[in-house]
C-alpha cells in the first residue's frame, strides 16, 4: 500500500466479519445470535465467550433458531423457558440457574438489537424465570472447627483443608494455587487464576484448564503466620512441583478428589453435613468476628462490591452489632455517672 494512501479500517473489519443477511425481515435467531456473538463479544473473557458460544448452540438455536427476529414474541420466550424446565427436547429439565443463564445470553443478544433498531422491543424483559433456591450457609462453630482439624489430622489433603480455612480460597482458587503465587518474605499469596472443569469437545470427559477469576480482578490474601508456616512445611517437603497441593504422582488435586475425601473425613467424624465452600464461609465468619473490616474482607474474598459481602455475611454482623451494644452498655456502666435513669 502507498504510503500516502488512507488504510480503510472499517471495510477491513467489515470483511473480517460475519455478514448480515441483505434483507433485514429474514434476520432470524440463529443469524442474529452468531453475529452477536462474533461482533459485540470480542472483549469478555475467554470462558465466557465459551459459555456463551454453548448456550447458543445447545439451548437457543435448536428451539428458537429458526424464529425470525422481528417476530420473536415474548410468549414465545416464555415457552422457550417454560420447556426447559420441564425438559422438552432434551435429556432431562434444566436446573434454575442453567434456565436463569440461557435467558441472560438471549436477553444480552436482543438487547443488542433492539439498540441496532432491528427490533422495537426486547421480548426476554418480562420473562418469568424459575427461582434459584439458595444455598444454606453452614459456618462451623468454633467447636466443629476443632473437631474437623483433628479429623483431617495426617489426611493427604490436610493442608489444602486448613489453607482453605485460613484464607477463604474458592475451590478452583485453592487446587490451582502454584508456588509462584506466595511471596514467603511479606507473608502473602497472589491469587490471579484458577482451574476451571470444561467438559470434552466429545462431550464424554472432562478436562482442566487455567481460567481468570470470578470478578477478574487478581488480589493478594496476607495469611496468618499460622497459614504461612503449614505452607512453609509443605514447601520443604515437596520442593519441585508447580502446584502447591498434588497427588503423589505430581498432579493437582480434582474437584471430586476433594469433595470425596471431605464427605467421608466428615462422615468419619460424626460431623453434621456441609460442602467444601462452607471452609470458606467459616474463615469469613471467623475474620468478621476477629475484627477484620468488611471492605478488606471483601477484596480477600474476591467479592464485586462489599455491600454483596454483607448481604452473604449479614448474620455475622447482626451478632457483632449485637456485641457492640454490649460495649456500649459496659463503657456507659463503668464511666459515666450514675445518675442516668435514676428517679
Amino acid at each position: 500500500m502507498n504510503k500516502t494512501e488512507k488504510f480503510d479500517v472499517l471495510s477491513y473489519m467489515r470483511s473480517i466479519t460475519p455478514s448480515k443477511p441483505k434483507d433485514l425481515n429474514n434476520y432470524t435467531i440463529a443469524q442474529w445470535t452468531d453475529y452477536w456473538l462474533n461482533v459485540y463479544c470480542g472483549g469478555i473473557k475467554t470462558t465466557t465467550y465459551r459459555s456463551y458460544e454453548s448456550i447458543i448452540e445447545h439451548h437457543i438455536k435448536p428451539v428458537l433458531g429458526n424464529v425470525l427476529l422481528k417476530e420473536l414474541t415474548a410468549e414465545d420466550v416464555q415457552l422457550f423457558i417454560n420447556s426447559m424446565k420441564i425438559g422438552v427436547g432434551i435429556d432431562a429439565p434444566l436446573s434454575p440457574k442453567t434456565i436463569k443463564n440461557v435467558h441472560g445470553v438471549l436477553h444480552k443478544a436482543l438487547v443488542s438489537a433492539k439498540n441496532n433498531n432491528y427490533i422495537e422491543h426486547n421480548p426476554a424483559d418480562r420473562a418469568i424465570l424459575p427461582s434459584i433456591p439458595h444455598n444454606e450457609i453452614h459456618v462451623l462453630s468454633m467447636s466443629e472447627v476443632r473437631t474437623f482439624i483433628r479429623a483431617i489430622r495426617g489426611h493427604d489433603k490436610e493442608y489444602l483443608y486448613l489453607i482453605t480455612l485460613f484464607s477463604g480460597l474458592r475451590e478452583g482458587e485453592v487446587i490451582g494455587l502454584t508456588w509462584d503465587c506466595i511471596n514467603f518474605d511479606e507473608g502473602y499469596i497472589k491469587v490471579y487464576r484458577q482451574l476451571i472443569r470444561r467438559k470434552n469437545a466429545s462431550g464424554h470427559g472432562q478436562h482442566y484448564e487455567w481460567g481468570s477469576l470470578k470478578n477478574n480482578k487478581s488480589r493478594k490474601i496476607y495469611l496468618c503466620p499460622t497459614a504461612m508456616q503449614i505452607l512453609l512445611k509443605l514447601k520443604a517437603e515437596r520442593k519441585s512441583n508447580e502446584f502447591v497441593f498434588v497427588n503423589a504422582d505430581g498432579s493437582h488435586y480434582t474437584h471430586c478428589a476433594v469433595y470425596n475425601a471431605l464427605q467421608k473425613i466428615i462422615s468419619k467424624s460424626g460431623m453434621c453435613h456441609f460442602r467444601f465452600h462452607d471452609l470458606r464461609h467459616t474463615y469469613a465468619t471467623m475474620a468478621l468476628k476477629a475484627g477484620v473490616d468488611i471492605k478488606t474482607l471483601q477484596y480477600n474474598l474476591g467479592h464485586y462490591t462489599a455491600s454483596f459481602t454483607l448481604d452473604v455475611y449479614g448474620h455475622c454482623t447482626d451478632d457483632m452489632r449485637n456485641e457492640s451494644s454490649r460495649k456500649i452498655e459496659k463503657l456507659i456502666i463503668n464511666t459515666l455517672p450514675t445518675v442516668i435513669l435514676s428517679p
